[in-house]
């Protein structure tokens, strides 16, 4: 399948997984029992600070709770984005807390979302959230040959070792 072919298949199911995840309330957001409960955070976007986490130079880091939360859900200090390298930095609408190999991206509508890897490269040069692409819309997905991440104005994937920035 050529590669725009699956980024576009991808896309097709990280918006139909995006689209579901945003009809679903507060209520709605546990586990049926059926498989893992989907992480959503409704809470407004914050930079209240939860108790302080130890940071890369063994020194306290205060997080915003929903950015702590989604960190420790993902295993905490030994987690794939590792340890906060300093505070979240707040752009408008949100914030951005910087890893060791990550990047947690706190929406608008306080909703954590992990930026990893390349794809996080790419969106650094971008601008971030600040950028062209806006906010994270989903977690990185796998996909034929690669990652992809999708964005309220686009798209990053990581296909057969290429990163791919599509504007909308």
């Amino acid at each position: 399948m050529p590669r725009l072919a699956r980024a576009v298949a991808a896309l097709t199911v990280a918006g139909a997984v995006a689209a579901s995840l945003a009809s679903c309330s507060s209520e709605d957001a546990g586990n049926d029992g059926d498989g893992p409960a989907a992480t959503v955070t409704t809470a407004p976007a914050t930079t209240t600070s939860t108790a302080p986490v130890t940071g890369t130079d063994g020194e306290p880091v205060d997080l915003p709770a929903p950015v702590a939360d989604r960190w420790s859900e993902l295993g905490g200090p030994d987690s794939g984005p590792g340890l906060p390298t300093g505070p979240a930095t707040e752009v408008e609408g949100g914030s951005v807390t910087e890893f060791e190999h990550a990047m947690i991206v706190l929406d608008r509508d306080g909703r954590a979302f992990v930026v990893q890897g390349e794809i996080a490269d790419a969106y650094r040069d971008s601008g971030g959230p600040a950028g062209e692409l806006g906010f994270p819309t989903s977690d990185e997905a796998t996909t034929d040959g690669g990652w992809i991440s999708t964005f309220e104005n686009g798209t990053i994937a990581l296909l057969d070792g290429e990163v791919l920035v599509e504007n909308d």
